[in-house]
């Protein structure tokens, strides 16, 4: 999905008809309108929100030295969520220079990446189950708050936190397979 798309089920979720015929053309000119330059800021400041709650996860093979896991080689990240070594998980701590751990030898490092800005046309990478709906919930909540429309962002903040919510019941929630006896 690209930023245009996601603006676009915003205007439609606000019944934003000018918005959406604004977005649907490819002229530039459109693209100079101050609310569609407000929508597509608020689409941006959503994605970045919704890393919070759904993370784009990567993992990187490090070599430490010294017990010092350098940050080169590393995407522009939020967190460190692991380190494992040979499949296993392993203490490590983490400050702005470097990840330390007990010893040398290559690490496996997963970390939470941060949201690339890109063009109106580019996909957007987003986190384990984070769709364009729930994008756009949160890009016409912000939309509402940027206008004055607060009673209506209320509401569209429920539906993006009622959705997220779900979203991480279904991931922690498994059911055991059932025995036939």
């Amino acid at each position: 999905m690209t930023v245009r798309e996601i603006a676009m089920s915003a205007a439609e979720i606000l019944q934003a008809d000018d918005l959406l015929s604004a977005l649907e053309s490819d002229e530039d000119s459109a693209l100079e309108d101050t609310d569609v330059k407000t929508l597509l800021k608020c689409v941006w400041l959503a994605v970045s929100e919704a890393a919070v709650d759904f993370p784009l996860l990567s993992t990187v093979d490090a070599n430490s030295i010294g017990g010092r896991i350098a940050f080169d080689g590393f995407e522009p990240f939020v967190y460190i969520k692991s380190v494992e070594r040979n499949g296993r998980a392993v203490p490590f701590a983490a400050d702005g220079a470097c990840v330390s751990v007990r010893c040398d030898g290559v690490y496996q490092v997963t970390f939470a990446v941060r949201p690339q800005d890109c063009a109106i046309d580019e996909a957007v990478t987003l986190g384990a189950d984070a769709d364009r709906d729930m994008i756009a919930y949160l890009c016409a909540r912000n939309y509402c708050l940027a206008t004055g429309r607060y009673d209506e962002a209320g509401v569209w903040d429920q539906r993006y936190c009622v959705e997220a919510e779900r979203r991480r019941i279904r991931r922690r929630a498994t059911m055991p397979a059932r025995e036939w006896r």
